[in-house]
């Protein structure tokens, strides 16, 4: 993980997206393209594109201006080139974007955002008074079979956990260093396939966090080459933990990876009710869930916004593979109730898209706060209502 640096973004610059973007779409991304976001690397800007021959014009043009071409991959998955490259010395990354779209209009540059996980506080709250997240979505003792393939994009996911022991669980590491001692990832995965939980799947776990990460996040290039894999394996079931700021280039591979049949599902973010919305959960083609408390009252640190579709369980939800058994809080916990809802949910088909999951979901929820979907609940708390055998 490079080391976290800032960069102040004078002005919204343009973005190159996919034709099927619609202009409302990106005028309301655009207004949430916030300056100075933290940035994984402050000296490089990365370039989407699909075509080899634009690349490699690109390539001959930029390097004329001066930018250093560090890295190219061909994203099988996702069908995209993506190519990094270190800008001179005293470009910005808003005259970066805007210089590599003027010499190839069909592609999508952008910074090296950072995005964070959302987890927030742990405690030691007695376990008599707080087990309670199983039973506010209807979840069996005996867990439910998963009938999609499911991933997680995290931190390290330690498979040798008491609880993970003997699970499918298929690593990469994306970090470009040593990956993060695990234990958020871990305990996502717990969360998603641990006794009791989905029954019978296989996790593709990508780990894109960095141990010697000033904060516990990961660049937009690692999200990319994330998704990517996931595709590359076909998976059709992602979760997301990390949250950030609007990013042309992560909302490009997202869009992508929809395009191809995955359904994604990512925290809204802990950063409060004043936030701009984060991302990638506010993109449209991500179901976005927030997080409850027991009582059925918000978690404090949640963002709010139109684009939250689900609230789930996210407060003092104990986890047993961690430090052997915390409480977490966090967007981050309740993303992976809504996840295994829909592994498990038996009607759930690869060709759904986020829209359909939405709509099927929507019929089973418990109504939460102003009649009708709100900024604060979303649709409400998705509960099972199918038989798991």
């Amino acid at each position: 993980m490079r080391i976290l640096q800032t960069l102040l973004i004078a002005s919204v610059v343009a973005i190159a997206l996919p034709a099927c973007q619609s202009s409302s779409t990106l005028n309301n991304q655009q207004a949430n393209f916030v300056a100075e976001d933290p940035l994984a690397d402050e000296t490089n800007v990365i370039v989407l594109l699909e075509s080899e021959q634009a690349a490699n014009t690109l390539i001959v043009n930029a390097t004329r201006r001066g930018y250093q071409l560090m890295d190219r991959q061909r994203l099988t998955g996702l069908d995209l080139i993506a190519m990094e490259f270190k800008r001179p010395k005293g470009v910005s990354g808003a005259v970066a974007i805007s210089d590599m779209q003027g010499m190839e209009p069909s592609a999508t540059a952008g910074v090296d955002h950072l995005f964070t996980l959302q987890l927030q506080r742990a405690t030691n709250t007695p376990a008599q008074t707080r087990i309670y997240a199983e039973d506010l979505v209807d979840w069996p003792e005996h867990g439910c079979p998963a009938f999609l393939s499911i991933g997680i994009i995290d931190g390290d996911v330690i498979t040798s956990a008491p609880r993970l022991a003997g699970i499918d669980i298929i690593k990469k590491d994306f970090s470009g260093g040593v990956p993060s001692a695990g234990a958020h990832g871990t305990a996502i995965a717990d969360l998603l396939v641990g006794p009791g939980k989905l029954r019978n799947a296989r996790l593709y776990a990508a780990s894109v966090v960095n141990q010697d990460a000033s904060q516990e996040g990961s660049g937009v290039h690692e999200l990319i080459l994330a998704l990517n894999w996931m595709q590359a394996n076909d998976v059709k079931l992602v979760n997301i933990s990390l949250a950030g700021p609007f990013n042309a280039l992560l909302n490009r591979a997202v869009n992508q990876a929809a395009r191809k049949g995955m359904i994604i599902v990512a925290a809204v973010g802990n950063d409060g009710p004043q936030a701009e919305p984060r991302y990638p959960a506010a993109f449209d083609d991500v179901i976005a869930v927030t997080a409850l408390d027991r009582s059925l009252e918000i978690y404090a640190e949640a963002v709010h916004g139109e684009h939250v579709d689900f609230a789930a369980p996210g407060v003092d939800v104990f986890v047993t593979s961690v430090d052997e058994g915390k409480y977490l809080s966090g967007t981050s916990v309740a993303a992976p109730f809504v996840t295994a809802l829909i592994a498990s949910d038996p009607s759930s088909k690869p060709t759904d898209q986020a829209q359909d999951i939405r709509e099927h979901i929507s019929g089973s929820t418990l109504d939460i706060g102003p009649t009708g979907r709100d900024p604060i609940f979303g649709r409400g708390l998705p509960k099972r209502t199918w038989d798991c055998q």
